[in-house]
C-alpha cells in the first residue's frame, strides 16, 4: 500500500456514518409529484400558463400570501442548479439555524436545527423544524384536528413531541415540529410566520448526468455536503475529511486520480478541498458504475454556502 492509499484509507471513516440513507425527506418529496405530475409540467411551461393554472385550481385563494412572480412560482430546479424554496418563515425558536435545503421536482424542503446541533441533528430525532412546500404530510397515527393558518383553513395533529400543520396557499405547504417546547403550539406559530420568498434560493453544488443535487446540508459554511439519488446510487460532494477506518478498502482511479473502493459499496475519490463519492444502496453495484456516477459529477463554479446554520 503506497503513502497516497493509506492516507486515503486512514481520512475515510465518518461520511459514512454521518451519511443517512436517502429517506423521509426525498421521499415525501418524490410521492406529491407522482399526484401532480400534469399540473406542475403545466405550471413550469410557461409564466402565463401558471397563472392560469393556478388560479383553476384555487390556488389564489386568499392576498394573505403574495405569490412570487410567475418563474419563480413554476420554480423547478434548473440544470443550473438554482430554484426557489418559495417560503420563509418569519418566527422560529430562540437558537434554531438553518442546517437543510432540498428541492425535488417542484417541491421544497427546509430544516432548521439548533444551531450547534450535529451535522446529523437534520435526519435524526431530535429538536428539529421542518417546513415543506409542494406536498402534503404523509406520516403520523394521529388523526387530524380542523385549524386555520392567518385565515386559511389548515389541520393539525400531534405524535408525542411531534406536531404537524398542513395547510393550502399558493402551494399545500406544512410544518412539523419535533422535540421543541409545546410542538402543536411551536408548529402553529412558525406555520402563521410563513410568508411567500421568491429571493431564497436553492444552490445546487453538482450536477450528475444533467441532474441538480437535490439536497444540501451542513453544521457550517466550510463542513457541509450535498446528495442526489438515482437508481439505488447515491452521489455526494462534501467539504468534510471522511473516515472509514476499519472497512476493508481497495485503490481505484476515479476523475484521473487515486481513489478508493470501501467495502464493495463506496467509491471515494478527492479533488482539491472536496471529496465525490458513490454509495451503493439495495443490491451493490458494479465497482465500475459507482466509478462512472463519480466521473459523471459536475461541480458547481459558485454556489452559496452562507446559509448554513445562519440564525
Amino acid at each position: 500500500m503506497n503513502d497516497t492509499e493509506q492516507l486515503i484509507k486512514d481520512a475515510l471513516g465518518q461520511l459514512a456514518e454521518r451519511t443517512p440513507h436517502p429517506g423521509p425527506t426525498l421521499n415525501a418529496l418524490r410521492r406529491k409529484r407522482k399526484r401532480q405530475r400534469n399540473n406542475i409540467f403545466l405550471i413550469a411551461t410557461a409564466g402565463m400558463a401558471a397563472v392560469v393554472v393556478l388560479i383553476f385550481a384555487g390556488v389564489i385563494a386568499s392576498d394573505r400570501y403574495a405569490p412570487p412572480n410567475a418563474n419563480d412560482a413554476a420554480a423547478a430546479l434548473t440544470p443550473g442548479g438554482t430554484g426557489s424554496l418559495k417560503y420563509q418563515p418569519h418566527w422560529l425558536p430562540d437558537g434554531f439555524a438553518e442546517a437543510l435545503r432540498a428541492a425535488h421536482d417542484g417541491s421544497t424542503a427546509r430544516v432548521w436545527v439548533p444551531a450547534d446541533a450535529s451535522p446529523e441533528a437534520p435526519h435524526a430525532d431530535g429538536p428539529r423544524i421542518q417546513l415543506a412546500s409542494g406536498q402534503s404530510y404523509e406520516g403520523g397515527t394521529s388523526q387530524w384536528q380542523d385549524t386555520t393558518v392567518r385565515g386559511l383553513k389548515a389541520r393539525v395533529q400531534v405524535n408525542g413531541g411531534t406536531a404537524v400543520v398542513e395547510w393550502k396557499a399558493q402551494d399545500t405547504l406544512f410544518v412539523q415540529v419535533q422535540d421543541v417546547g409545546d410542538p402543536r403550539e411551536t408548529a402553529m406559530r412558525v406555520a402563521d410566520s410563513v410568508r411567500a420568498d421568491s429571493d431564497t434560493n436553492f444552490q445546487a453544488p453538482f450536477t450528475w448526468k444533467g441532474k441538480s443535487a437535490d439536497e444540501f446540508s451542513g453544521s457550517s459554511p466550510s463542513d457541509w455536503r450535498a446528495k442526489a439519488t438515482v437508481a439505488e446510487i447515491e452521489v455526494g460532494v462534501t467539504s468534510r475529511t471522511p473516515n472509514y477506518s476499519g472497512a476493508p478498502t481497495t485503490p481505484v482511479t476515479a476523475r484521473g486520480k487515486q481513489g478508493v473502493v470501501v467495502d464493495g459499496r463506496v467509491v471515494a475519490v478527492q479533488e482539491g478541498s472536496l471529496w465525490i463519492t458513490a454509495i451503493s444502496y439495495g443490491a451493490t453495484k458494479p465497482v465500475d458504475e459507482l466509478v462512472a456516477a463519480v466521473n459523471a459529477v459536475e461541480i458547481a463554479s459558485n454556489f452559496d454556502t452562507g446559509w448554513i446554520r445562519k440564525k
